[in-house]
C-alpha cells in the first residue's frame, strides 16, 4: 500500500499521467500567479496587508521572485519598444532613411534590372526579419497584457492527481483528482467556482474581500475558515472543519464588499444555514427545493481525504469500487454479485492505489484478481468455489434486509 506524500507535492499519480504535461500545468499556474501579483504591486491603492502577503508568496521559492522578475523584465522591454517605434521628428535628418526609390519621370536604364534583385535581396530580407520579430514581440504582448488584464484563472487535476495550490491572498486550496475551479480575484471581492470534483480551502482572513465558493447548487461564504466542498453526480457536499460558513441558495455568484451581517442571517435569508466546525449539508438535484438538513462531519474522514486517503465504514465493495473508479485511470471491474454486495466494517486505503484495494480483497479464498489490460482490474470468484459455501460468507442481502445489488461495477467514471 502506498503511503501520502507531503501535502504540498502532488503525488499517487500512475498510468499514462504526464509528468512533461504536469510540469507545463505547474509553470503555467506560476505564471499566472506573478502576473496577477505584477498588477495589484503596480495598484497604489494595495495595503500593507496585501504587500505582507506578496512577501511570503516571494518567499516560498526562488523561482516565484525569478517569475515575477521575469514579467517585470518583459514589461519594461515593451515599454522601451514603444518608444523606439515612435514616429520620427519632422526635420531631424539622423531619422530619416534613405530607401533610395526612383522618380517615375527618371526610370532606370534596361539593364540595370539585371542586378536588381541582387541589390535588394539583403533589404527584403532585412524587412522579412524585421515583420517576424515584431510578430512575435506583438504575439507575446497581446499574450502578456491578456494574461495581467483578465485575472481570473483555472486550476485543474487529472485522474490520480492530487494538488495544492496557494493564492495570492494567501489561501491554500486542496484539489481532489480530476476537479477543476475557476478562480477570480478582485479589489473587493475572492470568487471560487468549483465546475467539478473536490476542493478543500483553508482561507486567509480578510473582511473586506469576502470569499465565496459557488458550486451547482449552493453557495458558500467564508471569511476565513476551513471547509471542503464537492460537486460530484449531482451532488452538492459542503463540510466545515474549523470556523464557520454561511450556506446561500440564491444562485448568486458572487459577494462583494465587507460583510457586516452575521452570516446565520445572510444565510436565511437565501433559504440556506449557517454551518459551524463539524457540521455538513448534502444537497441534491432532487431535494434542492427541500428546506436543508445539517448532518454531522466525520472528521476522520475530512482530515483522511486532505491527506489523500479513502476511509470507509461499513460500505460495500461496489460502493467502494466506484469512489475508486471515479478518481483512476485504472478501473476496478466486479464480475460477481455475491462480491459487490458484500460490505467493508471498516477500510483505509490510498485514494490513488485501487491494486492495494482489491489486492486487500484477494486474501479472501474465494476471490482472484483478474488483469488482462494494464488499466482494468476483474474482481472473480475463483473457479471450483462457491461464495455461498464458504463459512461465514454473508452478502448485505442477507444482512440487511435485501434489495439490489448491481452485479457488476461500471469501468467508466461516475
Amino acid at each position: 500500500m502506498n503511503t501520502p506524500m507531503d501535502d504540498d507535492e502532488d503525488f499517487g499519480m500512475k498510468g499514462s499521467l504526464s509528468h512533461r504535461a504536469h510540469e507545463r500545468a505547474s509553470k503555467e499556474s506560476l505564471s499566472n500567479e506573478a502576473a496577477e501579483w505584477f498588477v495589484r504591486l503596480r495598484d497604489d491603492r494595495l495595503g500593507a496587508r496585501n504587500r505582507e502577503r506578496n512577501v511570503r508568496w516571494l518567499k516560498e521559492s526562488p523561482t516565484h521572485i525569478a517569475e515575477l522578475l521575469r514579467i517585470q523584465q518583459v514589461y519594461q522591454a515593451l515599454r522601451a519598444a514603444k518608444v523606439v517605434n515612435r514616429s520620427p521628428r519632422t526635420g531631424d535628418p539622423s531619422n530619416i532613411i534613405e530607401l533610395g526609390v526612383q522618380r517615375e519621370s527618371e526610370p532606370p536604364p534596361f539593364d540595370s534590372f539585371a542586378d536588381e534583385p541582387a541589390r535588394r535581396r539583403p533589404r527584403v530580407e532585412t524587412w522579412k526579419i524585421a515583420a517576424a520579430v515584431v510578430g512575435l514581440t506583438m504575439s507575446f504582448f497581446l499574450g502578456f497584457m491578456a494574461k495581467v488584464a483578465w485575472l481570473d484563472r483555472t486550476i485543474e487535476t487529472e485522474l490520480g492527481e492530487w494538488r495544492t495550490v496557494s493564492l495570492t491572498d494567501g489561501t491554500r486550496v486542496r484539489l481532489g483528482p480530476a476537479s477543476k475551479l475557476k478562480v477570480a480575484f478582485g479589489d473587493d471581492h475572492r470568487t471560487i467556482r468549483l465546475i467539478q470534483g473536490e476542493a478543500r480551502f483553508d482561507v486567509a482572513k480578510d473582511r473586506t474581500r469576502p470569499f465565496y465558493v459557488e458550486s451547482e447548487m449552493i453557495g458558500v461564504l467564508a471569511v476565513g475558515t476551513e471547509f471542503r466542498v464537492s460537486r460530484l453526480g449531482g451532488k452538492d457536499v459542503v463540510a466545515v472543519t474549523e470556523g464557520s460558513v454561511a450556506l446561500y441558495r440564491d444562485g448568486r455568484d458572487a459577494i462583494r464588499g465587507t460583510v457586516t451581517t452575521a452570516p446565520a442571517q445572510l444565510a436565511e435569508a437565501t433559504g440556506g444555514v449557517a454551518l459551524a466546525a463539524g457540521e455538513q449539508v448534502s444537497i441534491t438535484r432532487a431535494s434542492r427545493a427541500q428546506p436543508v438538513a445539517k448532518e454531522k462531519v466525520n472528521l476522520d474522514y475530512e482530515q483522511a481525504w486532505a491527506e489523500g486517503w479513502l476511509v470507509y465504514e461499513n460500505k460495500t465493495v461496489a460502493e467502494v469500487a466506484r469512489d475508486f473508479n471515479r478518481l483512476n485511470r485504472v478501473k476496478i471491474v466486479i464480475g460477481e454479485p455475491s462480491i459487490a454486495a458484500r460490505r467493508l466494517a471498516f477500510f483505509r486505503v490510498s485514494a490513488t492505489d485501487p491494486e492495494s484495494f482489491v489486492g486487500a480483497l484477494a486474501t479472501s479464498p474465494d476471490i482472484v484478481i483478474v488483469r488482462n489490460v494494464p488499466d482494468v482490474l476483474r474482481i472473480e470468484l475463483r473457479r471450483g468455489v462457491s461464495a455461498a459455501t464458504l463459512p461465514g460468507a454473508e452478502s448485505s442481502e442477507s444482512n440487511h434486509g435485501g434489495g439490489n445489488v448491481p452485479p457488476t461495477v461500471n469501468p467508466n467514471p461516475i
